[in-house]
């Protein structure tokens, strides 16, 4: 695992997992304002308020000066063009708990696999040949599989968004924060590891993350994340905003992570629980080269040492996440789920919308819909994502430092960890460091899995991203 460079000048050559520079968001001093002047600071101070009264949880930071990280350059609300001092008013106060954590921007590795739809033309774009059909499993799929870098960029909050109650139902006040992802394979078939000198961008959404106060038929206040995927697919994912602990520095669970097992295996549409077998599609087995996979031939990604792309890691991606978090000391975790729809989420509405070529030929077309067609080419018919917000407790090891001074440190990181490496930003007591020493010092890290399934031929098949992901601006440390 490659280490931050530090140049001469402070600027930090993030390490090999976090390759590229987080994408450019700024809205431009843009905030939400139907009324405007005096009637609009009066409804964000009552704004304001409303938060404080759910429980509304400063970043890491705010109460713990000490590892908090500012909004990196360019970003609204940052010491960019647009931030304060710049055109349009200070930015408004972090979103309620759990949101609050997401602020600046993140970055990281993780892995991503899709089975694709085969089209009878399909040529591989490396040996610009036809998968023979036969020995290697049904051919109306390919799976590819890919080790990623990612980019989240969250910009300042939208302010009060008004919803119109109706009837019996009051107005509401929706918190609202934009964000970008950006992700790119770095799979190296040459070495068997996520360090390929030439990264290829294989995503890119733009989105919204709401908190949504509780209506009088939800039993909870809900987080949704809105999101735009360019292949021709919206989604609206909801879940309950989770109960906040008392006692823990965020209002998190004291500990690690649990994270989940997530079953990878495609199952016959409407049969959700019974997968097929591995060995019916025998690209899930990561021990034999498969013309039907990307990549055909995987012994380097498992080989002893490595173990970056198994039979177990397919069928189980979470695996990956654990292993990250195995080699770390955590000692609280924030957790939530957003998904569109049941069995996993306690909202009504929310949902996927594809365009006509995911949805495939119309059943009638005569009637038109917004469901999926008698043959869809690959239906987006549900999301989940589930987050964990991690305070992770880094060793450091300070050199000796002039009263006062500030230099950048990066933890130390096992050679064979996968984790994403922050970079701290050190600050030295009035009498000095007088000798090297090592100290904990806690930072943030966001970690994700997500499973979008996608049908075609009378077939689901879950499509899984994850990664770990850690602020791309030094995090503040103050030594005692």
């Amino acid at each position: 695992m490659a280490s931050s460079e530090i140049k001469p000048d402070g600027r930090v050559v993030a390490p090999l997992n976090i390759t590229n520079p987080v994408p450019f968001l700024n809205l431009r001093g843009f905030r939400w304002d139907d009324k405007g002047g005096a009637a609009q600071q009066a409804e964000d101070g009552a704004e304001q308020a409303a938060a404080e009264h759910h429980g509304d949880q400063a970043p890491i930071g705010a109460a713990h000066a000490e590892h908090s990280h500012p909004p990196p350059m360019g970003i609204a609300g940052g010491p960019g063009p647009f931030g304060p001092g710049g055109p349009g008013p200070p930015p408004p106060p972090p979103l309620p708990f759990p949101l609050s954590q997401f602020q600046g921007s993140f970055a990281g590795n993780g892995f991503n696999m899709i089975f694709r739809p085969l089209a009878s033309a399909f040529k591989d774009e490396d040996t610009a040949t036809t998968p023979p059909k036969g020995s290697d499993g049904p051919t109306d799929n390919i799976l590819e599989l890919n080790l990623t870098t990612e980019q989240w960029t969250f910009g300042q909050p939208l302010g009060s968004i008004p919803n119109r109650g109706l009837g019996p139902e009051p107005d509401i006040f929706l918190g609202g924060l934009p964000y970008l992802q950006t992700v790119q394979n770095v799979l190296n078939r040459d070495t068997g590891k996520g360090d390929n000198p030439e990264p290829k961008d294989i995503h890119f959404e733009p989105g919204v993350w709401l908190f949504v106060p509780k209506a009088s038929f939800n039993a909870s206040d809900s987080v949704v994340r809105m999101a735009s995927i360019p292949h021709g697919t919206t989604i609206n994912a909801q879940g309950p905003v989770p109960t906040k602990v008392q006692g823990t520095a965020l209002g998190g669970v004291s500990g690690p992570p649990d994270h989940d097992v997530i079953d990878a295996r495609p199952f016959l549409f409407g049969q959700a629980g019974n997968p097929f077998t591995s060995g019916t599609f025998k690209s899930l087995d990561a021990d034999t080269p498969n013309s039907l996979r990307r990549p055909i031939d995987l012994s380097k990604f498992n080989a002893k040492g490595s173990g970056r792309i198994t039979t177990e890691i397919i069928q189980n991606p979470n695996l990956i996440l654990k292993s990250v978090t195995d080699t770390q000391t955590i000692t609280e975790t924030i957790t939530f789920e957003v998904a569109t729809g049941p069995p996993t989420t306690k909202f009504n509405g929310g949902g996927t919308a594809n365009i006509s070529f995911l949805a495939g030929p119309p059943k009638d077309p005569k009637i038109l819909d917004a469901g999926p067609g008698n043959n869809p080419t690959a239906h987006a018919a549900f999301m989940k994502s589930k987050w964990w917000i991690e305070t992770v407790q880094y060793q450091v090891n300070i050199p000796k430092m002039s009263p006062k001074a500030i230099i950048l440190l990066k933890p130390t990181i096992p050679a064979t960890s996968l984790a994403p490496t922050p970079v701290f930003a050190v600050t030295a007591p009035a009498a000095g460091v007088t000798a090297p020493k090592t100290v904990t010092i806690p930072g943030i890290q966001i970690q994700y899995s997500q499973t979008v399934n996608l049908d075609f031929f009378g077939i689901t098949w879950p499509h899984v991203s994850l990664a770990s992901l850690v602020p791309t601006d030094p995090q503040p440390f103050q030594l005692a």
